[in-house]
């Protein structure tokens, strides 16, 4: 009976793998689902119950040890966040400079002889841009995660964009706990799209620990302007001949556009989560996680860096990494060891004996992307 009792309070093996199955990747990140390891926990394997007496002492000042440096971390994470606020304080003036360069507000004050010669040589009836047409479109699309994510649909909107801005969440939930997490802001001029002039996104986390769990996401909606919706397409049917209605038949279905960014993934109450299916929770589990990365590169990446992804100095790093990479690839392949060239052996082949190109070092590189 002792053992049947021990059975039933220990954790099985393959439930612990398949649990753990469904937070791969930023495993901590998903708050939402940590529902489905709830009954796990507190759970005891017997593994260390059964080591030797000694081992066990050794555990023991081990756990001490990780103890005393959790409570560094902990004044650790209270030394960065007040590190963190001060010099939020400081960037706050050179975002708000950069962003009335952008929108012509302010015009510029440090520029190299040779440009202001060039300026001096203009006529007197020159007629130049307000501001830096396109800046926030073009910083976006010069970082590759960001473009892949903008069709040639939303470009003219995007001309739009005049400003984002990031910061940490402050207040008190609806619980009256401190808020912890992030948001976006994204400041548009008037455009053809939406009525909006800020729009705003906010992830509410669990902490800001080292692993910080996501809770979930919230944005602002958007009013879109009749017809100009970016996130659908209208499809439009001819009525069969002789039909009683020769009005077109119209329906509207999701397309491709960065702007489904806004519509962040609904986190199911406890209720509906016991409810979903493994495939279900693995598909929420993918979108927040993709979600999350998207935001968490515009907030540490575009925002700080919006003039070095403008110019492209990114890329210009992007493409040296790039020529090491291959310089190191014809290291390893483009000799035989005994130092004969091999390119014209540049062929591979299949399972089959059959002669198949070699792949491009870029080639397998992006193979091994997601």
């Amino acid at each position: 009976m002792e053992n049947k009792s021990n059975n039933t309070e220990s954790v099985d093996k393959q439930e612990i793998v398949k649990a753990l199955s469904q937070l791969h990747g930023d495993g901590g990140l998903i708050g939402a689902l940590q529902a489905k390891l709830d009954g796990l926990v507190g759970l005891s394997s017997g593994y260390v119950e059964e080591l030797h007496p000694k081992i066990r002492a050794r555990l023991f000042s081990l756990q001490v040890l990780q103890t005393e440096r959790d409570e560094l971390f902990e004044k650790y994470s209270e030394e960065r966040r007040a590190l963190e606020e001060k010099y939020e304080k400081l960037y706050a003036p050179l975002y708000q400079s950069r962003k009335d360069i952008v929108t012509g507000e302010k015009e510029y004050t440090d520029c190299e002889e040779e440009l202001k010669k060039e300026i001096e040589a203009l006529p007197a009836d020159d007629k130049s841009p307000t501001g830096v047409p396109d800046f926030w479109l073009v910083a976006m699309k010069n970082i590759e995660d960001l473009a892949e994510e903008i069709s040639e649909r939303d470009e003219a909107c995007l001309s739009a964009l005049v400003d984002v801005q990031t910061g940490k969440l402050e207040g008190e939930d609806e619980d009256g706990d401190e808020m912890v997490g992030f948001y976006l802001r994204f400041y548009f001029k008037e455009n053809a799209y939406f009525t909006n002039k800020c729009i705003e996104k906010r992830y509410h986390m669990e902490d800001d620990s080292e692993d910080a769990v996501l809770n979930y996401i919230v944005c602002d909606d958007i009013d879109w302007k009749p017809g100009k919706n970016l996130t659908v397409k209208v499809l439009r049917k001819k009525p069969k001949p002789g039909a009683k209605n020769q009005k077109p038949i119209t329906k509207t279905e999701p397309c491709e556009s960065f702007f489904t960014f806004f519509y962040p993934p609904e986190v199911p109450d406890e209720d509906e989560q016991e409810n979903m299916t493994e495939e279900e929770v693995e598909e929420l589990q993918e979108q927040m996680e993709n979600d999350y990365a998207i935001g968490s590169l515009i907030a540490t990446a575009l925002v700080p860096n919006a003039v070095d992804h403008f110019l492209g100095l990114h890329l210009e790093d992007d493409e040296d990494e790039d020529e090491d990479d291959e310089e190191d690839d014809d290291a390893e392949y483009g000799e035989s060891i005994d130092g004969d060239s091999d390119d014209d052996s540049d062929e591979d082949e299949d399972e089959n004996g059959e002669k198949i190109k070699g792949l491009d070092p870029k080639a397998k590189e992006e193979c091994k992307q997601q």
